[in-house]
């Protein structure tokens, strides 16, 4: 029995040729719809979506596809990617998940390798326009869980599969990098994290502390010093040390010398002199 050949790579693009892409897998789907939401969008009477696992489209252009968000009424975030030259709509992601794309059937190279499976909203489908005789058709939005094939069911499960792991992966990943962050921030307080300018700081210190010592040493032997010649000196007013003063200090105190009394003249007055 032979072996399946690989899905060959078909590539597509916007309409001023700067963004492509290739897609690396067969279609999940194709559908047309029908309505008016998609002629508005699309400016065309009907659109065309091939729907494929989003990890599968690669872009190869020049210019890189410009993606942008839209919140849907549901909820749901869907990723448009655009040519950021000319704007034209290349992808989107689907309403059920990120992880599947919708492309738009026409900016393929080969189109018409992706013949819709079913055209949704036939109640609004413009009456000139003819559908291929045996095309099916459904009212209102299909349920792919009827429509699509049971391959492509399982491929959407591992897809989405995929994509919750990687998105566990990356929060594991952002976690340790907040952890290793925060490890790095503390181990900045500690020795064993010193870089060579902070050993040199730490040397520093120590070099103070040892000086610093030797000077409280220096300093208590002269406050004995001081003390002691305090004692010495008991006469000095108050911590005035200097050498006159303690000079003066030493040498005894002399009295001043006693005057002699003086000879005080003693007047004898009579009683003629009295008035």
């Amino acid at each position: 029995m032979s072996k399946p050949k690989p899905f060959p790579a078909i590539h597509g693009g916007c309409f001023c040729g700067s963004t492509r892409y290739r897609l690396e897998t067969a279609p999940l789907f194709n559908h047309a719809c029908h309505c008016q939401d998609c002629n508005k969008r699309t400016g065309s009477v009907f659109a065309c979506f091939t729907t494929v696992e989003t990890e599968f489209i690669t872009p190869i252009g020049k210019t890189p596809p410009k993606i942008t968000t839209n919140v849907r009424p549901t909820g749901v975030v869907q990723y448009i990617a655009t040519c950021g030259t000319c704007g034209t709509r290349l992808w989107a992601t689907g309403d059920r998940s990120t992880s599947i794309a919708e492309i738009n059937t026409g900016s393929l190279d080969l189109p018409e390798l992706m013949e819709p499976d079913v055209h949704a909203f036939i109640e609004s489908k413009i009456p000139w326009v003819l559908l291929p005789e045996g095309a099916k058709t459904c009212t209102g939005h299909f349920d792919y869980s009827k429509w699509w094939p049971t391959s492509s069911l399982k491929r959407l499960d591992a897809a989405i599969q995929r994509e919750q792991e990687k998105t566990k992966l990356q929060a594991k990943v952002v976690r340790a990098e907040s952890l290793d962050a925060e490890d790095e921030k503390e181990a900045d307080k500690t020795p064993t994290a010193q870089t060579p300018d902070e050993k040199e700081v730490a040397e520093d210190d120590e070099e103070f502390e040892r000086r610093y010592l030797e000077t409280e040493k220096a300093l208590q032997e002269r406050l004995e010093q001081l003390s002691l010649r305090l004692k010495e000196h008991e006469k000095v007013q108050g911590d005035d040390l200097r050498s006159d003063v303690v000079q003066a200090a030493k040498e005894p105190v002399s009295e001043p010398p006693t005057a002699e009394p003086k000879e005080v003249p003693v007047v004898t007055v009579s009683e003629n002199d009295v008035p």
